[in-house]
């Protein structure tokens, strides 16, 4: 898995994560490094994962439709 974007909290990330599904690239979401309190619930940045194969495809659609990149 290599790291795509990143959000700036879940919902946002998961609007990226369902563009993607749309065109069959999976996407994993973590939430950032040391902010991985069960207390944001939704909230706190996320980043998204990909797989490496898939990469330049992702980027491409996310850079086209969110200018994340």
């Amino acid at each position: 898995m290599r790291r795509l974007t990143w959000a700036q909290n879940l919902t946002e990330a998961e609007m990226i994560a369902g563009l993607l599904a749309q065109e069959g690239i999976e996407v994993v979401i973590q939430r950032q490094p040391g902010l991985d309190a069960p207390d944001f619930l939704g909230g706190g940045p996320r980043i998204l994962l990909v797989d490496e194969a898939r990469h330049a495809e992702a980027a491409e659609l996310v850079d086209a439709h969110f200018g994340l990149r």
